[in-house]
């Protein structure tokens, strides 16, 4: 039986590690039609054979992840490392997928206000070559937040409409905004409502912590731990609520749950309940 049409853009993310970690959970997302994200960081031979086998042709909304470690924006003016990206993205458009996701660094920029002209001058710099290997591939990328504030990532995406870098667009990441920003999720949606408004495409990488590190704890072991509750990040809504709402304002975005392959199931069961159970009494009280 297949999930409900309107939340086959929820899914599972796996890596191209361990094949029989993975196996039963894309068997399962491929039964359902559910969308599916591969990170690309371990290339293990046995699970791209596998990735090889069951992919393409697929009816499931599929991107990829880039190894960021080493293709993250701030390497590529490296030779090498453009031939590897060459080969990541083939690999995605093989199994069918329709997107990547990449990180702007590896590892946290500069903060210095002195600094800054000098480090968008560098990031656009290979922003222009990621968007002319994106267009020669039509393979869009779409950047993820991570170390930094609101105000960065929109001195960034700026940027990307001014030099009109059509291929590139946002992943935000409920988890690291929770850990290295300040803003509450209210100013991140707000953000992204912008870019949506701008054209630019988006993504969500779903996940919790306990605010002190990027934890990838399910929604699951989050409401067992207690941290489900309206806390700093997520006021006025408790975490539920807030991706209720994440699904309301952009139910055409991709939604996947960067958890444990052995927790992705219930997870996902467990939030899309919670979801259903919202707008029922939202319906109720708004008739």
């Amino acid at each position: 039986m297949k999930a409900a049409n309107h939340y086959l853009n929820w899914g599972y993310k796996v890596f191209d590690r361990r094949r029989d970690e993975i196996e039963p959970l894309l068997l399962q997302a491929l039964q359902d039609s559910r969308a599916i994200e591969i990170g690309l960081y371990a290339h293990d031979p046995a699970t791209h054979d596998l990735l090889d086998s069951l992919l393409p042709g697929s009816e499931c909304p599929l991107n990829t992840h880039l190894d960021h470690r080493r293709l993250n924006v701030f390497a590529l003016d490296d030779e090498d490392l453009i031939s590897l990206l060459r080969r990541q993205i083939e690999n995605s458009l093989l199994w069918g997928a329709s997107y990547g996701i990449n990180h702007l660094s590896a590892f946290t920029l500069t903060r210095r206000p002195e600094y800054q002209e000098a480090l968008e001058r560098k990031l656009t710099e290979q922003l222009r070559i990621l968007n002319r290997l994106c267009r020669e591939y039509q393979f869009p990328i779409h950047i993820e937040n991570t170390y930094h504030e609101i105000d960065f990532y929109r001195r960034i995406m700026l940027s990307v409409e001014r030099e009109e870098l059509d291929q590139l667009h946002f992943c935000f990441d409920f988890g690291h905004a929770k850990v290295w920003s300040m803003r509450p999720l209210r100013a991140w949606l707000d953000f992204l409502a912008e870019l949506d408004r701008t054209g630019r495409r988006l993504h969500f990488h779903l996940h919790t912590n306990r605010g002190l590190s990027d934890e990838h704890l399910s929604f699951v072991d989050a409401e067992w731990m207690d941290l489900c509750h309206v806390d700093e990040y997520t006021t006025p809504w408790n975490s539920f609520k807030a991706l209720a709402i994440l699904e309301q304002r952009f139910p055409q975005a991709r939604k996947v749950m960067e958890v444990q392959p052995s927790e992705a199931r219930e997870n996902l069961q467990r939030v899309l309940e919670e979801i259903e159970r919202i707008g029922r009494r939202d319906a109720l009280i708004s008739a």
